[in-house]
């Protein structure tokens, strides 16, 4: 490869990673402002490591999108009717000074966990115990 060619090379691959870069902020930035979106991490009970993610209240269902991802489609989706909130402990202080709380849930009869700020918390369990009569549990 010549020497042009390799400059071209390198200020290519350099443009796609600036692209890259500024199509992941104007994505998390676009989920964040959604209405009813909060952000939040996700893992397997047993697992160590979370997965920081933002989710999106809907009507009839929970919209889990990873944060590094870029992704237009949640990696995850709860239906509301089948989610179930089976325990909850504090974890301390988050960033900002948030204090956070990891939740134990149920979906289908998969477990899982979220960590999310006091206050989003508040916000699932008033989603939950909002759904109306015909979305029912089982």
């Amino acid at each position: 490869m010549s020497g042009a060619g390799a400059v071209w090379g390198i200020l290519t691959a350099l443009a796609l990673v600036v692209l890259a870069v500024i199509a992941l902020t104007g994505r998390v930035r676009h989920l964040g402002r959604r209405v009813g979106s909060f952000e939040c991490a996700l893992r397997r009970p047993g697992q160590r490591d979370w997965t920081s993610g933002i989710a999106v209240f809907g009507s009839g269902r929970l919209d889990w999108h990873r944060l590094v991802s870029l992704a237009h489609r949640p990696a995850r989706s709860f239906v509301r009717r089948d989610l179930e909130i089976v325990g909850r402990r504090p974890r301390g202080p988050g960033p900002r000074g948030v204090r956070v709380v990891e939740v134990a849930f149920r979906y289908r009869g998969e477990d899982l966990e979220l960590a999310m700020g006091d206050q989003a918390l508040a916000g699932l369990v008033s989603w939950l115990e909002a759904a109306p009569p015909n979305e029912g549990r089982p």
